[in-house]
């Protein structure tokens, strides 16, 4: 039944409001919470009347949001370890909070089974260029993925927007490149334009947003959406820090072993840098790239054989 109500969700998309698909995308990614919501709490988690809710439901079939419930009750017998969410009091504060992150967490991993999920591993191991941007509060996570993506994916960089005109992004991006948007309510206006200017070029796009963000489908088929959480006191993204996580380890082996890659990353930065304690660093000849390439012979470079002769003379 889950899996024929996000079917028909998904062929109807278009024919829906913008009210309508609100409560579609809530519907599509909090199937496990539904069984405890009520018409009028689920309308104030996206925003839109009661009423709404109600007649929605009727137009896909259902009399109501408990005819609803009691076709998918049976479908997820987990749910019962989950409760609606209520204001917690100090004491268990953290009691609710574990629930709700492994609630989060459980969905985030469970979007690593969908086609969505295929279709963006595969887009990202075959770009040429990848770009990430992200927004407000969760520009700190796009700017981590893209670091770490670099390590394993060529050609990866952190697009901050500073220019002014995205023109790293819309510029130089094509058909062959792939840009990755990431931001969380609230939104910020850039979000929303440079997914639309990024669609509009024929860019290959990909956005990772949460339940609330309903126009994403609009722009793009590869969109990954975590549950938007009300209750929470503060913004808490340790649930799309592990899909990213997940994600990058994905594509790592999907393209194949890409550790030489990291190695050679790993020296240079002992070279230019340094590491506390660290081995040093074994020289590889001229030219030579770490895939196949024997590691140097302990020549010393250039540079250090004529200060060697100065040293002497």
């Amino acid at each position: 039944m889950i899996k024929d109500l996000q079917s028909k969700l998904k062929r109807q998309w278009d024919t829906f409001t913008t009210s309508e698909q609100k409560i579609a995308a809530y519907l599509q990614h909090n199937i496990s919470g539904i069984p405890f919501e009520t018409a009028a709490s689920l309308g104030q988690r996206v925003g839109v009347s009661p009423m709404t809710v109600g007649r929605f439901l009727r137009t896909l079939g259902y009399a109501g949001l408990n005819d609803l419930k009691k076709d998918l009750r049976g479908n997820a017998p987990w749910l019962p370890l989950y409760k609606n969410p209520e204001h917690a009091n100090e004491e268990d504060f953290v009691a609710q909070s574990l629930q709700t992150d492994i609630r989060v967490l459980t969905q985030a991993y469970t979007l690593a089974r969908t086609d969505e999920w295929t279709s963006i591993v595969k887009m990202l191991v075959t770009a040429e260029r990848v770009s990430v941007a992200s927004f407000h509060m969760g520009r700190s996570i796009g700017q981590g993925f893209a670091d770490l993506l670099q390590h394993v994916k060529p050609r990866t960089r952190f697009a901050d927007g500073s220019d002014g005109a995205y023109a790293d992004v819309l510029l130089d991006s094509d058909a062959d490149s792939c840009v990755v948007l990431i931001d969380f309510r609230r939104y910020a206006r850039h979000f929303r334009v440079l997914a639309e200017e990024v669609a509009a070029r024929g860019i290959p796009l990909v956005i990772i947003t949460d339940t609330q963000c309903y126009w994403a489908r609009q722009v793009t088929d590869n969109v990954l959406m975590l549950p938007l959480d009300p209750d929470r006191v503060w913004h808490n993204f340790g649930a799309v820090t592990s899909l990213l996580s997940l994600l990058i380890s994905e594509v790592t082996r999907v393209q194949g072993d890409m550790f030489e890659r990291i190695g050679d990353v790993t020296a240079l930065r002992q070279q230019f840098v340094g590491y506390d304690e660290a081995p040093p660093v074994t020289k590889r000849e001229s030219g030579k790239s770490a895939a196949g390439k024997s590691k140097s012979d302990g020549k010393v470079g250039v540079g250090a054989a004529k200060r060697r002769t100065r040293r002497k003379s």
